[in-house]
C-alpha cells in the first residue's frame, strides 16, 4: 500500500521544481546581457569604464586594440592592459545584482551542458536577437564571461569553437574526446544522435582508460565546443564537412528541405523553404527548379512537385511508371489496382492515368478494365 503522506511529499517536490524552473526561465529570457553589463559598470572609474567599453565593443564598434585606446588616452599600450585588468578585477569583486544573478543562470547552463560552452550556444540559450543590438550584446557576454570566476577560457586552437569550461572540466580530454567522435561519425557516415554517440564513445579504449573522468554530459558538451561537429536542424551530429549537414550549394539546402519535410513539394515551396530556413543568400525559384531538375536525387512526380528519389520514387513519365508496376506485378492489373499504385509515386490526376492505358503500343486490354503490357 503507497503511503499517502510519499504521494503528497513527492507531490510537493514536483511543484517545487517546477516553479524553480519556471523562474529560472523567466529570469534567462529577462535578462538582456547588454543593459546588465553596461548597468554594472558604474562601479568602475571613469577611465576603467571607458576602456572595458572599447575593448570589448559593448557599443556595437569593432572592438578596439590596445594601440587605438592608447591613443585616445594618451598612454602606452602596456597601461591600457593594465587599466583593462583592474577594470576587470574590479568588476568581478563589486559585481551588481543583477550581473550576479546573470553568471548564475549561465553557469547553471554551462553545468547541464556538460561543463563547457561555445560564445553561439550561449548567446542562443540567452535569447540575444538578430538584430543590430545583437554583436554588442554578445560581446557584453564576453565581459560578463571574463569576470566569471568559475569558468576559464578556451584554448585558441585549430578544431575549437571561442567559448569556456568550468574549472573541474577535464580539459586534457577535450581534444582527445572530440577526435574520438569525429572518427565514430566519420566511420558510421551519418548522423547520430547524443545517446548513439555516447553508446559508441562508451566502446573506445579513451573510454575505457578514463571512466571515472567522462560522463554523457562530458561528450555532449565537447561536441558543443568542436568546430568539425555540427548539429542539425532535428537535434542529431554530423561532421561538418558533409553536405547534409552543413549544406553550401543550393541542391543540398533543397535535399535537406525535402527530407525534413518528408513529402514531395512544388518547386516554388521548396523555393520559400530554403530562403526562410537559410535567409543569409536568397535564391529564385528558376534556380531551384534548374537544380531539381538537374539533380537525380530528385524526381518529378507532378507538375512541379518533386520528391526524393530515396523514397521510392521512380523517374520518367506516367506511361513509364505504369510499364514498371506491371512489369513487377508479373500479372494483368485492373484499372483501378493500376492508379492506386501509381499515384502511390506520382501526384497526379487518376484520369491521367486511363488516359496513358489507352497507349495501345505500351499497354494491352485483357479483360473488362484489366491491363497488361502490350
Amino acid at each position: 500500500m503507497v503511503n499517502s503522506d510519499d504521494n503528497q511529499g513527492s507531490g510537493h517536490k514536483s511543484v517545487i521544481k517546477k516553479i524553480m524552473v519556471e523562474q529560472e526561465e523567466k529570469a534567462r529570457t529577462s535578462a538582456d546581457p547588454l543593459v546588465v553589463v553596461m548597468n554594472a559598470l558604474n562601479v568602475l572609474k571613469e577611465r576603467e569604464r571607458e576602456v572595458l567599453i572599447s575593448r570589448f565593443g559593448l557599443t556595437g564598434d569593432k572592438k578596439a586594440t590596445l594601440e587605438t585606446i592608447g591613443r585616445k588616452l594618451r598612454v602606452t599600450r602596456e597601461r591600457v592592459r593594465q587599466i583593462e585588468t583592474t577594470a576587470i578585477k574590479r568588476l568581478a569583486n563589486s559585481q551588481s545584482k543583477e550581473l550576479t544573478q546573470l553568471i548564475k543562470i549561465i553557469n547553471s547552463y554551462i553545468t547541464g551542458n556538460g561543463g563547457l560552452t561555445d560564445l553561439k550556444g550561449l548567446a542562443e540559450y540567452l535569447k540575444v536577437d538578430s538584430d543590430q543590438r545583437a554583436e554588442a550584446t554578445t560581446n557584453a557576454l564576453r565581459l560578463a564571461m571574463a569576470v566569471n570566476g568559475a569558468v576559464l577560457p578556451l584554448e585558441k586552437r585549430a578544431g575549437l569553437k571561442p567559448g569556456w569550461a568550468q574549472k573541474q572540466f577535464p580539459i586534457d580530454l577535450l581534444v582527445p574526446i572530440i577526435n574520438e567522435v569525429e572518427k565514430i561519425l566519420d566511420e558510421a557516415n551519418q548522423v547520430m544522435s547524443d545517446s548513439v554517440i555516447w553508446d559508441k564513445f562508451q566502446e573506445t579504449d579513451l573510454y575505457a582508460k578514463n571512466s571515472d573522468r567522462i560522463t554523457s554530459l562530458t561528450v555532449n558538451g565537447a561536441i558543443h565546443v568542436a568546430i568539425n561537429i555540427t548539429q542539425t536542424r532535428d537535434g542529431k551530429w554530423g561532421l561538418s564537412s558533409w553536405p547534409t549537414v552543413v549544406p553550401k550549394r543550393i541542391r543540398d539546402k533543397v535535399y535537406l528541405i525535402l527530407k525534413r519535410k518528408n513529402e514531395p513539394m512544388h518547386f516554388t515551396d521548396i523555393t520559400e523553404a530554403v530562403n526562410r530556413e537559410y535567409p543569409d543568400k536568397q535564391v529564385l525559384s528558376r534556380t531551384v527548379h534548374n537544380e531539381l531538375i538537374g539533380d537525380d536525387r530528385f524526381v518529378l512526380v507532378g507538375r512541379g512537385i518533386y520528391a526524393l528519389k530515396s523514397w521510392g520514387y521512380k523517374p520518367g513519365v506516367v506511361a513509364d511508371v505504369i510499364q514498371d508496376i506491371l512489369k513487377k506485378a508479373k500479372r494483368p492489373m485492373t484499372t483501378s489496382e493500376i492508379i492506386e499504385a501509381v499515384l502511390q509515386i506520382r501526384q497526379i490526376k487518376r484520369n491521367t492515368v486511363i488516359a496513358n492505358l489507352q497507349n495501345h503500343k505500351l499497354f494491352k486490354k485483357v479483360g473488362r478494365g484489366t491491363y497488361t503490357l502490350a
